[in-house]
């Protein structure tokens, strides 16, 4: 059943912060993904050095929702409640979690830093966001998280 929706407070002209920042890991992420299955393919050290880049710029990024997520949920006493919010932000902590330890495994030289750990890394932390994801936006249709009324 729907709750009330639940505004969020970090949040520009009412439209929530965290939902504009999270597209960038999302597609960063999945991108790594497909540069190291290029590059296993190909042996083309760019892919790799794309890969890193696309880390960089997920971590950094997703950091940055997680925290503006992270202030929703502890600020917000309807999305506290919530149990699927709780998962949701633990998900997307281990999906940045995985990204950091890809990005450390990247960093070894060329071929070991990407066959066999930096694709599983990369296959994993894939799948915990795409569960993550599925819930954050069962937050938001199901519950009304950062939606705000104009009645």
């Amino acid at each position: 059943m729907p709750h009330a929706p639940a505004s969020s407070v970090a949040a520009i002209g009412g439209r929530p912060l965290h939902a504009m920042l999270v597209p960038f890991p999302i597609a960063c992420l999945t991108l790594t993904l497909g540069a190291n299955l290029a590059y296993w393919a190909t042996g083309n050290l760019m892919w790799q050095h794309f890969a890193e880049w696309l880390l960089l710029i997920a971590v950094v990024t997703g950091a940055v929702a997680a925290l503006l997520g992270a202030i929703d949920l502890l600020v917000r006493r309807p999305l506290r409640r919530l149990r699927v919010g709780w998962i949701h932000g633990i998900g997307n902590l281990v999906a940045l979690g995985l990204a950091v330890v890809n990005s450390f495994v990247h960093a070894r030289d060329g071929w070991t830093g990407v066959v066999p750990w930096g694709i599983v890394l990369s296959a994993l932390t894939v799948a915990v966001m795409a569960a993550s994801v599925w819930l954050g936006l069962s937050m938001v249709f199901r519950h009304g998280a950062g939606v705000t009324r104009h009645d």
